[in-house]
């Protein structure tokens, strides 16, 4: 859903406001970078939690921080932000932030010694 509202706001961006040099090559590239990243992300999440496989689990945690980046650049360093780009990659950014303490809090969770009483 994400990932369609900003390629929507991107190619409205290309038709309705000049840009200037390669900006709107970088902002592309950039943008392009990080849907496919996310896509990867949330499908080793998923295969991760379905198969039970940790590897890909952590592999998909561990790729939160590529598309942190890349959200970060869409909200702090694009030409040109829409107020409805701001908030919703302000949201992602919060989910991202949540995730991870999810994941560090499992973590933690299973260094504990088992108990048996």
């Amino acid at each position: 859903m994400f990932a369609c509202c900003e390629m929507a706001m991107g190619l409205l961006k290309a038709i309705n406001l000049s840009y200037t040099g390669h900006t709107l090559a970088q902002d592309s590239t950039v943008m392009i970078s990080f849907i496919v990243l996310e896509t990867l992300r949330l499908m080793m999440g998923r295969k991760g939690t379905l198969a039970e496989r940790g590897w890909t689990a952590i592999m998909s945690v561990f790729l939160t921080v590529p598309c942190f980046l890349g959200v970060s650049y869409l909200l702090l360093l694009q030409t040109y932000r829409l107020r409805l780009e701001y908030c919703l990659c302000t949201l992602q950014i919060a989910l991202y932030l949540t995730e991870v303490w999810y994941a560090i809090v499992f973590v933690f969770s299973l260094c504990r010694p088992v108990t048996y009483d």
